[in-house]
């Protein structure tokens, strides 16, 4: 019997709140790397396309509106705060030929080999098994259907994550708990080997993994918001779980201070690092 994601639909239930309030940090982090992995999509009028973790639904209405006339996309997600937010984002959008439902796309249906294309920007990183989650998700695709999508590189490589949280560390003195080899996590495909691997055991052929790095570009004049959003996110919002309010300050402090060495003249420059992932059923 298929495993589903309990535990990540809670957890992403629970985070949807702080998800839709911080939209805009998120579009700026992951913005150019999601458009990257759907450019490589042969998407025309008339196609069917899934978009996996759809998360508040920009995604879904960009692809919706490649795909017209006479296209549809469909937006999924683990959490029905972020589809409820997502239905939301297209009808601000006045996009008809999109539709939304709660799924977890590990174990529930997607289609029935009749979808031209499968998406996601950096919503396929939190399965229990990811091999029988791209097994799944290629069942839905008919035959020689594509799958694009964006996924980070290693931490190493990627400065907005790294400054904050060795500022944070440099408060607490200790990492926080790391998850397990292949635990679900922003990183669990940042190996290019394994993330290639996973992808050919679900049945995936002509597997193409390039991996850009590039600057992400915030104002200077924002520096607070920009320490403010680095703390929901990754190792710093894990140490902040169990921080008392007095670490929690000197945390914040510290990454103000880490952000503030990387101003440039008007901007702040953090280097951010992903695979932009393209496969044929």
């Amino acid at each position: 019997m298929a495993i589903g994601n309990v535990e990540q639909s809670e957890f992403w239930e629970g985070r949807a709140p702080d998800w839709i309030a911080g939209t805009s940090y998120t579009d700026i982090v992951t913005g150019a790397f999601g458009v990257a992995a759907m450019d490589r999509l042969e998407l025309a009028p008339g196609h069917r396309v899934i978009d996996v973790g759809c998360g508040t639904g920009a995604t879904t209405v960009e692809l919706a509106r490649r795909v017209a006339p006479g296209g549809e996309a469909l937006g999924v997600d683990i959490s029905p705060t972020l589809i409820t937010a997502s239905q939301s984002t297209a009808a601000d959008a006045e996009v008809a030929n999109v539709s939304f439902r709660v799924a977890d796309a590990q174990v529930d249906p997607l289609g029935d080999r009749d979808v031209d294309a499968v998406y996601s920007r950096f919503g396929v990183m939190f399965f229990v098994d990811p091999v029988a989650a791209f097994t799944n998700i290629r069942r839905s695709l008919r035959p020689d259907g594509e799958l694009a999508f964006a996924c980070w590189q290693p931490v190493a490589a990627n400065e907005w994550m790294s400054v904050p949280g060795r500022a944070a560390m440099s408060v607490t003195g200790t990492p926080p708990p790391m998850p397990a080899p292949g635990a679900p996590g922003p990183l669990s495909l940042a190996d290019a080997d394994h993330l290639v691997s996973v992808l050919t055991r679900a049945g995936f052929q002509n597997v193409d993994v390039a991996s850009p790095v590039q600057p992400l570009l915030f104002p200077a004049s924002q520096l607070d918001l920009l320490a403010s959003s680095s703390q929901q996110v990754g190792t710093v919002r894990e140490i902040l779980r169990t921080a008392d309010s007095e670490t929690a300050g000197r945390i914040e402090v510290a990454i103000r201070d880490a952000l503030a060495l990387r101003v440039e003249g008007d901007l702040v420059t953090l280097g951010a690092a992903a695979h932009i992932v393209h496969a044929r059923a």
